[in-house]
């Protein structure tokens, strides 16, 4: 049987030789395109480039171990060893010649000189001792060597292990041991002592979208420089899986390789989404990133691998603070490196490492098989609104903020409903009154309920510091004195505007009911344990007028939730940012629910009632109650 080697113009490396069939049945493209001599491996020359003199030297070792990620390219060196070995026309630079028979039998896992173990399956003592009787008794042919690959080599039992050692330490002449592993640190210390040990490093992206575009010449795709760099950064230094998905994007494409096609058939994210939710987060703007997660999962994105992708990009924008020099330490298109440094400008640091952080805590909860869309859209709230959470990232986002607006000399938002307008928004006509020291008859704006943590007053009582102290500062500047000064200790008395009042949220039920998961998802947190376990309870069943009702099975949670204002606080406040405006919320007993307090009050009643009367047939209360028919009558003995 007669090779063909496929021959590349001058300066590109060779791809690996194949053995033509004439009736060959259909084999992926790792499998067609496998590398037949050390020269064609990729991006592992430190280890290639050693065994090739080892053998051309004859200074072979009698066990190696080979560890690293998959696809690298373990067990297809080791195949070539084994070839380089055993080759018939070997080279002088110690790599074979892939046309001899020896080589060709190998290729095609015909050789008696190769044995291939996968000691995933082949892990127990008897698997070893028969492994061992195989290595005395059974001989090659002349002059050739045996080579035994031992596959997932990790996946050995100690006993397994223990019982290999001896055997490994000393085979026999013309026999060498090769072990492959992605974790060598679960092998026994006595295993990796015995054996020359090389590492197998990830493929970098440059070198694997190289090679992606010869196969794709090759096998006649039509290819985009952009979509072999976004294969082979999604495979990160794998060659076998870029070669999968590049055979998976050229299916779905009909020959044709796009970025649009590699989106579809990865189910990724653009990087618009990944800007468009960094800028989310840096307004706080919760609905946006809603929606954000409703046109991604309507798009068919698969949202555990978008929120894996969002990790990544904070990760990048998180070096675009402290490192000025990003392009030239991480391996991303120029497009990518500037959205890194545009949200960084929006960002906070402390809001970029918030944001991985959550993103990280929503990947493992996805991981546990929780609801893809619930995690996200939770991780969207928390991220947009860092004073929902009381924990300390939270309180150290919001005061980061706070001190970027100070330094800045920017305007607190006045969508925000838990603050008031700062002094900074007074118009100089407005106070003028107040200047001229006429006494303000105006009622002091009467404050919506909300619900204060201590990280809220903090906060507050920063942002109040803060204003108070840049009002007077300008009135010093503009040379105003007033006629009355503060007491020592006092704050100066300054005209604020009333809070501008929200507009009423327009909405429908359909509409409550399409942001409800995510609500439902934030208010547990919020609530605390005793709210929650009233509140639980409560369904949303109608909509009126900018009011959500809500209905509880029992007259105790009705009163329970309406005498603690802080519940309808919270509830309306979120509820408020998801639909756009303010909402009022209302609790009321459903339809078939029995008050608590009439129960007892008719219980006591009738007991009183009951106290004097006769006590009721048996036979009656059957009918009645359990609808029992009398069949037969009998009298009593």
């Amino acid at each position: 049987m007669k090779a063909s080697v496929i021959q590349l113009e001058a300066g590109v490396p060779s791809l690996p030789s194949t053995t033509v069939r004439r009736s060959m049945e259909y084999l992926a493209l790792y499998r067609k395109y496998r590398p037949a001599t050390f020269e064609d491996v990729v991006g592992q020359s430190h280890v290639t480039s050693t065994l090739a003199r080892e053998v051309a030297e004859g200074r072979v070792a009698h066990a190696y171990l080979f560890t690293g990620p998959r696809g690298t390219g373990k067990t297809t060196t080791a195949r070539i060893l084994a070839k380089a070995l055993n080759c018939a026309n070997l080279g002088a630079d110690g790599s074979p010649d892939a046309t001899c028979d020896s080589c060709v039998a190998i290729a095609e896992g015909s050789s008696f000189d190769v044995m291939e173990l996968d000691a995933a399956s082949h892990n127990s003592v008897d698997d070893i001792r028969d492994l061992r009787n195989r290595v005395s008794t059974m001989a090659s042919a002349e002059g050739s060597r045996r080579v035994y690959i031992l596959d997932e080599a990790h996946m050995l039992s100690n006993a397994a292990g223990n019982a290999l050692l001896k055997t490994l330490e000393e085979p026999p002449e013309m026999v060498h041991f090769v072990l492959a592993t992605t974790e060598p640190y679960k092998l026994l210390d006595t295993i990796r002592s015995r054996a020359q040990r090389f590492d197998f490093h990830p493929v970098p992206t440059d070198k694997v979208a190289a090679h992606l575009s010869r196969i794709a010449e090759l096998e006649g795709y039509k290819t985009d420089t952009a979509a072999l760099l976004r294969i082979a950064r999604h495979a990160t230094g794998s060659v076998r899986d870029s070669l999968s998905l590049l055979e998976q994007v050229a299916a779905l494409g009909e020959g044709s390789v796009t970025p649009q096609g590699v989106r579809r058939a990865l189910g990724l994210a653009g990087l618009d989404a990944m800007t468009r939710l960094a800028g989310a987060i840096a307004a706080r703007d919760a609905k946006s990133g809603l929606e954000l997660v409703a046109e991604l999962t309507a798009d068919g994105v698969d949202l555990r691998r978008f929120i894996a992708e969002a990790v990544g990009f904070f990760r990048g924008v998180f070096l675009s603070h402290y490192a000025p020099n990003v392009a030239e330490i991480a391996d991303e298109p120029e497009e990518v490196i500037e959205a890194w440094r545009a949200a960084s400008v929006e960002m906070a640091p402390t809001d970029v490492l918030r944001a991985v952080d959550l993103l990280g805590e929503a990947l493992i909860r996805l991981r546990e098989g929780r609801e893809e869309r619930l995690m996200a859209e939770m991780a969207m709230i928390k991220l947009a609104r860092p004073e929902f959470s009381t924990d300390a990232e939270a309180l150290t986002s919001r005061l980061d903020r706070l001190e970027r607006k100070v330094a800045t000399g920017a305007p607190r938002e006045s969508h925000t409903p838990k603050h008031q307008a700062t002094s900074s928004q007074v118009k100089p006509d407005e106070s003028a009154p107040a200047e001229s020291g006429a006494p303000s008859k105006k009622p002091p704006p009467t404050p919506e309920p909300t619900t204060k943590t201590a990280s809220d007053e903090t906060v507050g009582e920063i942002e109040d510091d803060t204003t108070t102290a840049d009002v007077s500062e300008d009135s010093e500047d503009a040379g105003d004195k007033p006629e009355t000064s503060p007491l020592p200790g006092s704050e100066p008395l300054i005209p604020t505007e009333p809070p501008p009042e929200r507009a009423t949220a327009q909405f429908s039920l359909n509409e409550l009911k399409a942001v409800w998961p995510g609500l439902y998802g934030s208010l547990r947190d919020l609530l605390g344990a005793r709210r929650w376990a009233l509140f639980r309870e409560a369904v949303p069943t109608a909509v009126e007028h900018g009011a959500i009702i809500f209905q509880v099975p029992y007259d105790f949670h009705r009163e329970q939730l309406t005498n603690d204002p802080a519940v309808a606080s919270i509830v309306a406040t979120n509820a408020g940012d998801l639909l756009g405006g303010a909402v009022e919320v209302r609790f009321q007993v459903a339809p078939t629910a029995v008050s608590t307090d009439d129960d007892e009050s008719d219980d006591e009643e009738n007991l009183i009632e009951d106290s004097g009367s006769e006590p009721p047939d048996p036979t009656t209360l059957l009918q009645q109650e359990l609808g029992a028919t009398v069949i037969e009558e009998t009298e009593g003995e």
